[in-house]
C-alpha cells in the first residue's frame, strides 16, 4: 500500500525520547534500531485516513525513562519497505513508529515515522511510503470528520 502525505512539525519531544529508546528497541530485537535518527517525521495523510491492523514488531510493557519520569509503554512498528522523497527511493528506510502513549496514537490521519536521517527534509515536504497491505486499512474517502 502506498501512503502519501506531508511532513508536519512536531513538538520536538521525540528527539530526546528516541535517543534513549532506540537502545532498548535494539535489545528487544528491532532490526536497524541503533542506526535510527534521533527524531521522528510526523506524516499527515489528510484528507485520507488509515486504520492500523497489525504490526511487524510489537513490544509490550517496555520500561524506559522518558523525561521527567520512568514509564511503561507499548511500542508497535510497521516496516516501511520504501520511502519516496523527491526523486529518491529509500529501500527499507525505517518504520511507522507507534508509541501507544503518544498524542498521535489513534489519529487515523497522522503517522510517526522513524528511520535513517534524510538530508534537507523540512516541514511541508511531501513524501510517500510503501508498506505491506496487511498492516493498514484505508478508510472511506472523504474521511469522516469528528462531530464538533
Amino acid at each position: 500500500m502506498i501512503v502519501k502525505g506531508r511532513h508536519v512539525a512536531g513538538m520536538g519531544g521525540a528527539n530526546r525520547s528516541v535517543k534513549r529508546q532506540k537502545k532498548i528497541f535494539h535489545r528487544l530485537g528491532l532490526p536497524g534500531a541503533i542506526d535510527l535518527y534521533d527524531g521522528t517525521i510526523n506524516l499527515d495523510t489528510s484528507p485520507y485516513g488509515f486504520r492500523l491492523v497489525s504490526f511487524d514488531y510489537l513490544f509490550s510493557d517496555v520500561k524506559h525513562k522518558s523525561f521527567p519520569r520512568k514509564r511503561v509503554e507499548t511500542f508497535g512498528f510497521i516496516t516501511i519497505e520504501k520511502l519516496f522523497y523527491k526523486s529518491i527511493t529509500y529501500e527499507n528506510w525505517g518504520y511507522i513508529y507507534i508509541p501507544h502513549n503518544s498524542p498521535h496514537f489513534g489519529n487515523e490521519q497522522m503517522f510517526e515515522l522513524i528511520g535513517r536521517k534524510i538530508e534537507g527534509f523540512n516541514p511541508g515536504d511531501a513524501l510517500q511510503i510503501h508498506v505491506d497491505d496487511k498492516h493498514l486499512r484505508a478508510l472511506p474517502y472523504p474521511f469522516p470528520m469528528a462531530d464538533k
